[in-house]
């Protein structure tokens, strides 16, 4: 069964940043250990990593490789799912498989360093030139 651990780091300039991991006991070799599941960020009621089912997994892929997916549609999918998200100023979103035994599906979100914790919605990101729609003649 898992738990939310605190991890409490100190700086260089002495200040404490607090971040949070989920985690699980496991019993190897005779000694009870922790195991890392993932990460949650600062704010465990908002996680910045989240599990998500295969399916959810390529229709967000594909979404992404089309370049026509905003954050607040990421945020909207995320919600969708039953993932609570903070609608911050979203930097670059991050896709992770797990080839070893759980063969499982993360997605990480990367907030801007300097942003504003916030409920608002997140700006728009503009779309490069390969997702251009091209004309037919």
């Amino acid at each position: 069964m898992s738990y939310i651990r605190k991890i409490i780091k100190h700086n260089k300039n002495g200040e404490i940043k607090v971040y949070y991991a989920e985690v699980e006991s496991i019993r190897v070799g005779g000694k009870v250990v922790q195991q890392h599941i993932r990460s949650l960020g600062t704010d465990p009621s908002f996680p910045t990593n989240f599990p998500i089912e295969n399916v959810q997994f390529s229709y967000l892929a594909v979404r992404l490789m089309q370049g026509d997916l905003t954050p607040n549609e990421v945020f909207d999918m995320l919600e969708g799912m039953g993932h609570p998200v903070t609608r911050d100023s979203l930097e670059r979103i991050g896709i992770n498989y797990n080839f070893e035994k759980k063969k499982t599906f993360n997605i990480y979100l990367f907030y801007l360093k300097n942003s504003k914790k916030s409920t608002t919605d997140a700006p728009s990101v503009k779309k490069n030139s390969t997702s251009k729609k091209r004309s037919c003649p």
